[in-house]
Formats: C-alpha cells, structure tokens, sequence
C-alpha cells in the first residue's frame, strides 16, 4: 500500500467517520457506539459527531488495527521500511475496523422509525454483507502469510459483498444513499485493493 493510499484514506475516513455522521446527525439519528466482535471494533468505539484534530484521527484510524503503533507511522508519512505483507495486513486490519462500524451503523439506523420502507431491504443487505465482509477479511488476515492464495480468494469475497452493497443502494434510490454508508463503501474498497496489491507482490 503505497503512503500515497494511505493518505487518500486517511482523508477519505475523516470524510465519512466525521463529516458525513455528523450532517447526517442533524437529520436525526445520533453518533453510536460500536459492539465488538471478533477483531472489529472495541465496545467503546464511536462514530465521532465532531471533527478531531489530524492526531486524533489518526488514532482513531490506527486503534483497532492489531498494529496501532506501525499503523500510525504509516498513516502519518514516517519514513519507515516494510515489507509489502505488513503493509497490505494493515490495510486489511483497517477495512474490518470500517466494515465493523458501518454494521453497527445500519443495525442502528434500522432499529429507528427514520428509515423509509423503501429503503430497509437495500440497508439490510449492506449491513449482512458488511458482516460476511469482516469474515472474509479476517480470514484474508490470518491466511496472508502462510497461503497468499487463499487470502486473495478471501479479499476478493469482501470485494464482492462490499459492491453487492453498493449495488443494493443504488436500487434503492436516494433514501437509501446515506452518505455514512457510501463513504464507507469508497474506503473499504480501496484497502482491499491496497490489500490486493500487497498479496501480488508476496505471491512473487
């Protein structure tokens, strides 16, 4: 994942963990915390309703990764020497942590009166995808080192479920188009091609 990516990410996060909650916010639903789930996201962790400082949305960025510290040297352009594989495995730990958030989002954007019916079974396949996607990429993780082939398949997997989701959005129209959720989707789809990237380079 080249720092170039990693920049690209950074700004697209605080696009859709900060700005776009917080708009949306003001529409009705409020900022949620998140339940963990394998390795997602802590208990505590929120969608953020106000825009932080650039050190605080790179810890934010890099907390749920099994390698915060190398994580966020990454993030902030430290000139540090890596090996593709630690790379692409940040990457992957950050698009869970994304489609972790963006589950729990739509689980609680559901639970409300707000969301048309029109609009529930697209957001209903988002969230069950984003679900299935952190399954994928948590076995895209453990499987990266040992069998580069098989986390490739694994990746590929989330790629499909996260476009399924984009897919289901845009059938459902403008009311399922919650800015939030397609930001999310714009983000966990570069890391897994960041992902992707690094799985070639370790294959070769």
């Amino acid at each position: 994942m080249a720092r170039l990516a990693c920049c690209m990410v950074l700004i697209s996060l605080c696009l859709c963990l900060v700005v776009e909650p917080a708009v949306a916010a003001k529409k009705g639903p409020k900022s949620h915390k998140v339940k963990s789930a394998k390795h997602t996201v802590p208990a505590g962790a929120p969608f953020p309703s106000a825009v932080p400082t650039e050190q605080a949305l790179i810890q934010q960025l890099c907390k749920d990764t099994r390698k915060p510290k190398l994580c966020r040297q990454i993030v902030q352009g430290d000139n540090v020497a890596l090996e593709p594989v630690t790379e692409a495995k940040i990457a992957i730990d950050i698009a869970i942590s994304m489609a972790s958030r963006a589950s729990v989002y739509l689980s609680k954007q559901l639970k409300t009166n707000r969301v048309k019916l029109v609009t529930r079974g697209p957001l209903e396949v988002c969230k069950l995808n984003y679900e299935n996607a952190v399954a994928d990429l948590n076995l895209s993780y453990i499987n990266f080192e040992a069998n580069t082939k098989k986390a490739s398949q694994s990746l590929k997997q989330a790629e499909v479920k996260v476009g399924s989701c984009v897919d289901a959005l845009k059938l459902g129209g403008k009311d399922a188009e919650i800015p939030p959720v397609l930001e999310a989707n714009k983000v966990i789809k570069s890391l897994i091609k960041a992902a992707q990237s690094g799985a070639k380079k370790q294959a070769h």
